[in-house]
């Protein structure tokens, strides 16, 4: 029997998943009431999970600080991405951080159930998508575009200032000081070779990236 938790800010995508996986019997949905990662990690501490279904995209912590902080305390728990941001925006840093796998949330209800059971086993889920990107960066180093040279920190923040958050209300969501976020923005401008928040702001546009925060 493989134990699940689903972790999301949005009630309806965790009920949607409750009842995609109530039809299979080798699945038993542990927790279906997960919307932050505090709350994830309060679960797993007291109940035992073989997968968790998380979200990039969470209240406080992100997504990607939640995965990092559960391999660390717990690295036999398999997780398994499910976003609406597309693969190559955030796959690569989450497979990095410890995911099993990384699935769109238009995919079909087979395929969830197929990576669940996959990871459960200590596998990792690779969609076609996610495997022409690994291929590409194995590939293409000398190519790569400014914001893949941010460390995951500084990505976030990045983002954040991009979709015009203060740095006042980006130090309370990642639980850091206004004068560390400060730091981290004159990180990202050095690296990005960028001037100021407006050229981020283009940037973000360009590229079609989205906010983790």
């Amino acid at each position: 029997m493989i134990r699940l938790a689903i972790c999301d800010d949005h009630k309806i995508v965790r009920e949607g998943i409750r009842q995609i996986i109530q039809e299979f019997h080798d699945i038993d949905l542990i927790e279906n009431d997960i919307s932050s990662g505090e709350e994830l990690l309060q679960v797993i501490r007291k109940t035992e999970v073989d997968v968790i279904i998380l979200d990039v995209s969470l209240p406080g912590r992100s997504g990607l600080e939640v995965l990092k902080q559960v391999k660390i305390l717990y690295p036999k728990i398999n997780v398994l991405i499910l976003s609406m941001y597309p693969e190559d925006q955030f796959a690569i840093r989450m497979l990095k951080a410890g995911a099993s796998g990384y699935l769109h949330k238009d995919s079909s209800p087979d395929v969830l159930i197929e990576a669940i059971r996959v990871i459960s086993k200590g596998g990792e889920y690779l969609s076609p998508e996610i495997t022409k990107l690994l291929f590409r960066e194995m590939n293409s180093k000398h190519q790569e575009l400014p914001h893949t040279i941010l460390s995951d920190r500084e990505y976030e923040v990045f983002l954040a200032i991009g979709d015009g958050k203060p740095n006042n209300a980006i130090a309370l969501q990642l639980s850091l000081s206004a004068k560390t976020i400060s730091t981290y923005r004159s990180r990202v401008l050095k690296k990005m070779n960028l001037d100021n928040n407006s050229d981020m702001i283009k940037y973000i546009l360009l590229h079609n990236l989205s906010p983790t925060v």
